[in-house]
């Protein structure tokens, strides 16, 4: 087993000196840099959260300048829209007016030369009325009816029955 244990005073004043080195040493090259990035980080994690806290503020900030913007943008449209719609309301009249016109034109143009047409046709059925009636005249009494005066008596007759 173990014998009996010596303390040697010089031995232990060297290791004492050694201890004491070691943690000096420790102090110096381990745990301060240690001790100095606890501290760094500790002030980058304050300046972090106060950062964090004011860029809270310039969210908020900036949600409420999102919030205008948007109401702003929203009234503008809405007035663009009914600007707009206006404007078409307006040319859409214009337009229907236009053809309304333009239709009325048309119509009274349709219907003045459906009126000389009718005129014409009427007029040629009045000529062939009578050119019929003096044929036939002709062939029931064998004389001839082609002289101008019979054909004027002729054509007043067919206008005054109102065959027109």
């Amino acid at each position: 087993m173990l014998g009996p244990v010596s303390i040697s005073i010089p031995t232990l004043v060297v290791e004492l000196v050694i201890f004491l080195m070691t943690v000096f040493m420790m102090e110096r090259l381990l745990f301060d840099p240690i001790r100095r990035a606890w501290t760094e980080r500790d002030s980058l994690i304050r300046e972090g959260l106060n950062a964090s806290s004011s860029s809270h503020e310039d969210v908020e900030r900036a949600r409420e300048e999102v919030k205008r913007l948007l109401s702003e943008a929203r009234r503008t449209a809405q007035t663009e829209i009914d600007r707009a719609t206006e404007e078409g309301n307006r040319v859409r009249d214009e337009k229907l007016a236009a053809a309304t016109a333009e239709f009325r034109r048309l119509l009274d143009q349709a219907r003045a030369e459906i009126k000389r047409e009718r005129e014409e046709v009427a007029s040629g059925l009045r000529r062939r009325v009578v050119d019929l009636a003096l044929l036939a005249a002709t062939r029931v009494t064998g004389q001839s009816f082609d002289k101008p005066e019979v054909r004027e008596l002729a054509a007043s007759v067919v206008e005054r029955e109102g065959l027109s």
